[in-house]
């Protein structure tokens, strides 16, 4: 990779990795003052206005980034998109205020109340869609150090935010629907400032308004079917586990899925400038900088987070003990599980980005839409309680994380296989098996090593589990150096190429 990718990678991972942090213990501090039931909420809340994103934005948001990291864009190119993202603030305002009935919205929300619906939407549109459109606008212009400047201080002021509501006892669901709201709309107003002036392109060949849409509905005609369906199997899955498993289950769940996102880190750190680099190398026809670029960056990010969670996953138990308390005990087996799909999520976007980005909507589109169809009736069969008319397994979380976890390793496989055939590339899985299985024993080995010197570790909550702890990840460490050392190949390296990354980390080489 060019260094210019390099150092802006560098940046961006450093930056995500402590907000990454950031946010983990602002969750934490949530999770445990409101308690699995307000908890449970909150992330439902909030979860479902992620799921109702994808039908207003029917692919726009993709087609927008991907055309300005093309090329530069006169400064009304970007005035059109905010105009469009002002449209689905206001339609779905009105639509919770004032347009659907009583009935509907107790339906959809499991008893909530239009205003504390409303303050979840207006935070999680702040959030999810004007910040990311700052974001994209930043990354395409190779601004990256300075968004992630603002990203940074985003997670200090809301881990700030939420320990002050704790410590004066006025945290609720409402008010940390409020601080989220308040935050990314200042930084919104920010990122003006910080940013710098736009740096638009001139007006090239005078594209008109017409040539302009008509290029957006060229992308976006498939994309518009799957934003839909998107937010069926994404509102389905929330709704469901809310409706048959209840608020508690639902924070079990969410709250092993927060901890579990810790190992995609570095996915979220790259994801706009793997982007930007295969639109580009695309347009320029360099076929050789796609393939090395896509073999690089997907087994690299797959190794790091199988890194990550080949430790964690045999400390779930004492991880829920430590920072969770008591009131999570159940969401142990579920996190253990659940530190499992980030690997394949990290696949799954580099994929649909593969796709995006090379404007193949409509593959993208027939592959999605298969999956989302599967995914009805597993969820149901897992979710739904025995005694019902169409009865299920009732399993509540951890039916959830089963099938999160086994349909999402399927569908990536099947997109990989698809994007091989496609550029004539050779299809392989065996390092995904190899990669997390091999992690996956050293940590539990590490494990076993520790509690050997230290004694069982059952039960323990506290400063004791941190010598054991400590020297399993030393154990753990020197294990997975040595496995990168003997099979380079695991993260898409090469010998010559990871023995330079090592003496810059100033590390021994055998």
């Amino acid at each position: 990779m060019p260094a210019s990718v390099k150092k802006r990678f560098a940046v961006s991972f450093a930056s995500n990795a402590l907000r990454a942090g950031l946010s983990f213990l602002a969750g934490l501090v949530v999770a445990r003052g409101l308690g699995p039931g307000d908890y449970g909420r909150l992330m439902f809340l909030l979860g479902s206005f992620v799921s109702i994103k994808s039908l207003l934005d029917l692919g726009t948001s993709n087609a927008f980034y991907t055309f300005i990291s093309q090329a530069k864009r006169p400064l009304r190119y970007y005035s059109f998109y905010l105009l469009w993202l002002a449209v689905q603030f206001l339609v779905t305002a009105a639509a919770v205020a004032l347009l659907l009935p009583d009935s509907v919205v107790r339906g959809m929300w499991v008893g909530e109340g239009r205003g504390i619906i409303l303050l979840a939407f207006a935070a999680s549109f702040f959030q999810q869609q004007l910040w990311q459109t700052v974001n994209q606008i930043a990354e395409a212009a190779r601004k990256t150090v300075r968004v992630q400047g603002l990203n940074l201080a985003i997670a200090l002021t809301y881990l700030a935010g939420v320990y002050l509501l704790t410590h004066y006892g006025a945290l609720s669901v409402k008010t940390v629907l409020l601080l989220l709201a308040l935050q990314y709309l200042a930084a919104v107003l920010a990122a003006f400032r910080v940013l710098g002036p736009a740096e638009p392109g001139a007006e090239e060949g005078h594209e008109t308004l017409g040539a302009m849409l008509k290029k957006y509905r060229d992308y976006c005609a498939p994309l518009a079917a799957l934003s839909a369906a998107t937010f069926l199997y994404d509102f389905a899955d929330k709704w469901m586990l809310q409706r048959f498993g209840g608020a508690m289950q639902q924070g079990f769940y969410q709250v092993a899925y927060q901890f579990a996102a810790i190992s995609v880190l570095a996915t979220a750190s790259i994801l706009n400038i793997f982007w930007k680099e295969i639109a580009e190398a695309l347009k320029l026809k360099n076929m050789e900088r796609v393939g090395m670029l896509f073999r690089k960056v997907s087994r690299g990010l797959y190794m790091f987070g199988a890194i990550v969670s080949g430790f964690l996953i045999p400390w779930s138990r004492e991880i829920v003990a430590v920072f969770l308390g008591p009131q999570y005990a159940s969401a142990a087996a579920v996190l253990g599980l659940m530190f499992v799909f980030p690997l394949h999520q990290s696949l799954g976007q580099i994929g649909s980005t593969m796709l995006l980005a090379a404007e193949r909507t409509r593959l993208y589109l027939s592959i999605s839409v298969t999956i989302m169809i599967a995914n009805f009736p597993v969820t149901y069969l897992l979710l739904a309680q025995p005694g019902g008319a169409l009865p299920g397994l009732g399993l509540g979380a951890m039916g959830m994380a089963c099938k999160m976890v086994f349909l999402n390793m399927i569908a990536v496989n099947v997109i990989f296989w698809l994007i091989a055939r496609s550029y004539g590339w050779k299809f392989d899985w065996f390092w995904q098996a190899a990669g997390l299985g091999l992690a996956l024993a050293a940590g539990a080995l590490a494990k076993l090593a520790a509690a050997q010197v230290f004694g069982p570790l059952e039960g323990g909550a506290g400063l004791e589990l941190l010598p054991p702890f400590l020297l399993a990840g030393a154990l753990y460490l020197a294990a997975m150096y040595f496995l990168l050392r003997a099979m380079p190949w695991l993260a898409g390296l090469e010998k010559a190429e990871l023995d330079g990354y090592l003496r810059k980390l100033r590390l021994p080489l055998p």
